[in-house]
């Protein structure tokens, strides 16, 4: 098949930090980081708000721009919105990170934002969900952005057709889902389940890898113990096989959240994890 695209994301080069921590801006610069995913093939990568806030300290979005288009990372993910269907307080603070992200989206030209499924059980209604996804999607389209909405089966829509269903009924134009193969596999779903969704609602792809037997908890496992591909035992040819027979012609982003991996030099990291991810593209049978 084709050369493929892929995107480093954020935290699988973001070093020793935890998004789920007080402590989630990367010790490595933006600048370093961009530097690294060119240099190991990558053509796009992924942004968390916090370490572009810190950037614009000192820089500017011209600069980043810059660096960018010299390390050849044309895809842009931005990382990440929850809370964008809430009320109160919970919704001031996600509106505060919304507008952060539509700005850089516009500045940089990002391809996407990965938006983040409920958690906790809070009793939305389906209407307030669907509203408020068609809303967020109205909003990023005016700023050139996708919103990619991602199935976690921890949340409250721990499988593809329930996170499917407030998107479909949305009926957004730049509104999909991100289908990560860690959430596919540890959801229980067979792969062969992504050939049910429509083409136009698959926005974004992620893989990674992971043993077969769960590490403690699925938060945990996810947080901690995700493997370079092709060194676990979910089968990364398989996905892959079916998010093209789906439709799907994105850039998959690698994404790795591991203790090892947050032990690793940026340049190692960057490409092993570039490396391992493009020979699963030379083992897809069509």
């Amino acid at each position: 098949m084709a050369a493929p695209e892929l995107l480093a994301t954020c935290w699988t080069i973001a070093g020793d930090v935890r998004a789920d921590t007080a402590q989630n801006i990367s010790p490595f610069s933006l600048e370093d980081r961009i530097a690294a995913a060119g240099a190991a093939g990558y053509t796009g990568i992924g942004l968390w708000h916090g370490d572009v806030r810190r950037w614009l300290e000192t820089g500017s979005y011209a600069e980043l721009r810059r660096l960018l288009v010299e390390a050849g990372l044309r895809h842009i993910e931005l990382e990440n919105l929850s809370d964008w269907f809430a009320t109160g307080e919970a919704r001031a603070r996600s509106n505060k990170v919304r507008q952060r992200l539509f700005e850089t989206g516009a500045e940089l030209g990002a391809r996407h934002l990965k938006a983040m499924p409920p958690f906790g059980k809070g009793g939305w209604s389906n209407a307030q969900i669907v509203d408020s996804f068609g809303e967020l999607c109205r909003e990023a389209a005016c700023h050139g952005l996708l919103v990619a909405l991602e199935m976690v089966p921890f949340s409250d829509w721990p499988d593809l057709q329930t996170t499917l269903a407030p998107v479909m009924e949305a009926n957004a134009d730049n509104g999909g889902l991100l289908i990560d193969i860690w959430h596919v596999a540890r959801s229980g779903a067979h792969y062969d389940e992504i050939l049910q969704i429509p083409a136009r609602f698959i926005l974004g792809a992620e893989i990674n890898d992971a043993d077969r037997a769960v590490r403690g908890t699925l938060y945990e496992d996810t947080m901690r113990h995700r493997k370079f591909c092709g060194e676990g035992e979910l089968d990364v040819p398989l996905f892959i096989a079916r998010m093209t027979e789906a439709g799907y012609q994105g850039p998959y982003g690698v994404e790795i959240l591991s203790d090892l991996v947050r032990a690793m030099t940026l340049g190692d990291v960057a490409r092993r994890s570039f490396d391992t991810a493009r020979a699963q593209f030379d083992c897809v049978v069509a």
